[in-house]
């Protein structure tokens, strides 16, 4: 047994002193040599030590035997993940999973036996870290998703090292999430008194809890009695809401149908006039209109509803006024933009993300409500092994679980409550602005092209929609320009230079860029620009030619 392990140990030895010499090109293949040589160096002293019985009869626990060697595997990885973010823009935007990663990590088989934990962060550092989605990357222009911060890095680390289950009870963790959710409140000029809230994985389910609130109110009886023989109840929202809302509606038992889409008008607004005409109508039918939607920037062009009119409608009505603020809500941190969501103040009840403009890991979204007892009302759910006590670890109400479907919470409070300690509203404000004149920079880029490039407006916020129709190709052939622009989408996002997505507007096929990053600058949209230019002049001779 002995000699084997000799020889282990010379062959260990031999590859390492050969990993020693082995040339580096840039940052990513040095990050790789030093977690090998780490691994190398693990490995060795872990064939050092002394093999000696257990004194201890304990059986032993999932912690390191050997903490030194954890520790230096872990301060490796911290280096690693630092070392990713700080040379982003050393790598391609994306790039395709290779056969071989894809086969290693599909199909690996269920692991009886453990490995040490160099080897499992060798295999992270191999096949998940270089093929990850790349929204931290400065020309990540794809949907809304937030660059993340270094400070997020070690709040995360954190939590996961406390491993706290925020559901209830008297802990830090506890305090931090009311703390975040009344800074929210503050923020968004909800009243004081009766203001409530929770953290939740994002807008999705912030949608979720806040229809549940709604349905309850229209209907009190409902946790006792469900949908079955009440009144056919119906919301309304633009034909740009998110796609979330319609999967709460049917999560709910209420059905897409319940949801009444409004037509919007030139600048993506809903329609008040129809609104008002679809609530007269269906109380005509006897349906019970129950909540009114608005949009605080919709998702394909950032379009803001007029929430204040909304508001009052929803008043007057005795309707549930619900704001989607996924992303658009955070333009309150801009002084020059904060009236595109006047009116915010007045809603029932706000969804929004803290993983899009503020640039927390993800998941982070929250749902605010105006009046914390609905959502008592709709969630409180007491059991005897939870019950609360005046003192010791069972206090601090209410209890999160009671403002909401998981009793299981993570810390996400702590990344939230991090993130603005270390930058601030102000600073945080100025990088979205900063984004939003961006996109007006792009737009004077794309400008120069106006005779090959329709530019979709208005441009309101930080999403920019164009397309583009080729004086040499038939406009009218909607499905070949649409095919056009597919194509050249497809091409720049496998070159790994920048990642702009699609969408569709007014049916037709356009590209998409969201500007969301802070490491985004100015010098990234002339390459944006720049490569799709030399990409449409490539797809344009391959279809010229193949007409001819």
């Amino acid at each position: 047994m002995e000699h084997i392990l000799h020889m282990k140990l010379d062959k260990l030895i031999e590859e390492a002193s050969i990993k020693l010499h082995e040339p580096v090109h840039d940052t990513e293949s040095l990050n790789r040599w030093k977690i090998q040589m780490f691994t190398f160096i693990n490995t060795i002293a872990e064939l050092q030590l002394p093999s000696s019985p257990q004194v201890s009869q304990e059986k032993p626990s999932l912690d390191p035997v050997d903490w030194l060697s954890a520790r230096c595997v872990a301060h490796q990885m911290l280096d690693a993940s630092l070392d990713h973010i700080q040379s982003i823009r050393d790598r391609p935007v994306w790039r395709p999973i290779p056969d071989d990663v894809r086969a290693a990590l599909e199909n690996e088989p269920l692991p009886e036996q453990g490995r040490s934990l160099s080897d499992v962060c060798r295999d992270v550092s191999t096949y998940v870290i270089p093929y990850a989605s790349t929204n931290i990357h400065p020309r990540f222009f794809g949907w809304v998703m937030g660059a993340g911060t270094v400070g997020g890095v070690l709040a995360d680390m954190i939590a996961a090292t406390l491993n706290t289950n925020n559901g209830g009870g008297t802990h830090t963790a506890s305090l931090v999430e009311r703390t975040v959710v009344q800074w929210m409140r503050q923020l968004f000029g909800f009243p004081e008194a009766r203001t409530g809230g929770i953290l939740v994985s994002g807008t999705s389910m912030a949608t979720v809890i806040s229809m549940a609130t709604a349905r309850r109110r229209a209907l009190e009886n409902i946790r006792q009695d469900g949908l079955v023989g009440g009144p056919q109840l119906v919301a309304y929202a633009s034909t740009e809401v998110h796609g979330c809302v319609a999967k709460a509606f049917a999560l709910l038992g209420l059905g897409s149908k319940a949801l009444q889409l409004v037509p919007v008008d030139d600048n993506f607004r809903i329609k008040v006039d129809e609104l008002r005409m679809r609530i007269r109508s269906d109380r005509d039918k006897g349906r019970v209109p129950f909540c009114i939607i608005g949009n605080a920037g919709t998702v394909n062009t950032g379009a803001f509803d007029n929430l204040l009119e909304l508001a009052s409608i929803a008043r007057a009505e005795n309707i549930w006024f619900h704001v989607d603020g996924a992303f658009g809500s955070m333009v309150i941190l801009d002084p020059q933009r904060q009236h595109l969501v006047a009116g915010i103040d007045q809603a029932d009840s706000l969804a929004f993300d803290f993983h899009k403009w503020l640039h927390c890991p993800y998941d982070a979204g929250c749902v605010l409500i105006r009046n914390i007892a609905e959502l008592e009302f709709t969630f409180s759910e007491h059991q005897s092994y939870l019950a609360r006590t005046k003192q010791g670890c069972m206090g601090d109400e209410p209890w999160f679980c009671d403002l909401g479907p998981d009793l299981s919470r993570s810390f996400k409070a702590l990344k939230v409550w991090f993130t603005l300690k270390e930058h601030g509203t102000v600073k945080l404000g100025q990088k979205i602005a900063d984004n939003c004149e961006q996109a007006q920079y792009l737009v004077s880029l794309l400008e120069k092209h106006e005779h090959n490039i329709r530019i979709v407006r208005p441009i309101s916020l930080n999403i920019v929609n164009f397309r583009f129709e080729p004086e040499e190709l038939d406009k009218t052939d909607h499905e070949l320009i649409d095919t056009f622009n597919e194509d050249i989408i497809t091409n720049i996002q496998t070159s790994g230079i920048a990642l702009p997505t699609s969408t569709h507007i007014h049916n037709r096929l356009c590209v998409r860029v969201a500007i969301v990053g802070h490491r985004t600058t100015c010098k990234d949209l002339e390459i944006l620009v720049k490569t799709l230019l030399e990409f449409y002049q490539t797809r344009l001779l391959v279809h010229i030619r193949e007409r001819e």
